[in-house]
């Protein structure tokens, strides 16, 4: 009998340690949850300014003439995040050879360009190529070969007229509603390239409603969203009203 009221005081002393647990967890999550939004946003910051460093050393190296968003080469296409043997192929399954993006010369390593925050295994979230290529744009006025560029006649870096009011690299996403297994009844996030403030949106603001970006400067700033897209994970959106782009402009 003794024996059973002691058992019986071991699974009530038990059961108030795992309460006391429960409720300190309970108590912790939310600041454990802001560290490692913390870390991961600081691991996005260091990324980007990988990124920036290795886009300004290229561009030293090409009297600051800028790439061109993509370049039909022999054996397929050479976008500026990589080669595409063939130069097409299956949403999702799409070759791509790294090693030959406009960058890779200048980055140490193969993973500077993805935002460890970008919703790779989300079920809203579809590949373009078959392994992940980037989770940063670059601004659509900085690529040659591009519209805007033509446009507003800057094609060297050092032409930038406000180069610390000027976006370079970002946050960057696409809703796609266009291509398998997308439709316009599924929107889907996939990885994008160039940032501009037109439909559909292509900032993503992943860190706590804000996105990562560098100016043509090389600080980093981040923004709060103008206006956010329900769609997927509700954090795609625009920094200015849609199709105003006061932070992207060249020349102003």
């Amino acid at each position: 009998m003794e024996r059973n009221n002691r058992a019986g005081a071991t699974l009530v002393e038990t059961l108030a340690v795992v309460a006391v647990i429960a409720a300190t967890l309970a108590l912790l999550a939310p600041g454990l949850r802001a560290a490692r939004d913390g870390a991961l946003r600081a691991a996005c910051a260091s990324n980007l300014r990988q990124v920036h460093m290795a886009w300004t050393a290229y561009l030293a190296d090409h009297e600051g003439r800028f790439f061109p968003f993509r370049e039909d080469v022999a054996g397929g296409v050479l976008w500026y995040w990589g080669f595409e043997p063939g130069g097409g192929g299956p949403e999702g399954d799409r070759p791509l050879d790294k090693s030959r993006a406009r960058l890779a010369p200048y980055l140490d390593h193969g993973a500077a360009e993805i935002c460890p925050t970008l919703p790779l295994r989300a079920p809203y979230f579809k590949r373009k190529f078959q392994i992940a290529s980037y989770g940063y744009g670059l601004n659509g006025y900085l690529l040659d070969g591009l519209p805007g560029t033509a446009r507003m006649g800057v094609m060297l870096l050092q032409d930038v007229q406000r180069p610390a009011e000027t976006i370079a690299w970002g946050d960057c996403i696409q809703i796609n509603t266009w291509q398998a297994p997308a439709s316009p009844e599924r929107p889907m996030l996939e990885e994008w390239y160039v940032l501009d403030n037109f439909p559909p949106p292509h900032f993503h603001f992943r860190h706590g409603r804000r996105a990562n970006v560098t100016m043509v400067d090389g600080s980093l700033r981040t923004f709060e969203p103008h206006s956010l897209d329900p769609r997927c994970d509700g954090r795609a959106g625009y920094i200015d009203p849609p199709r105003e782009e006061r932070w992207l402009l060249t020349r102003k």
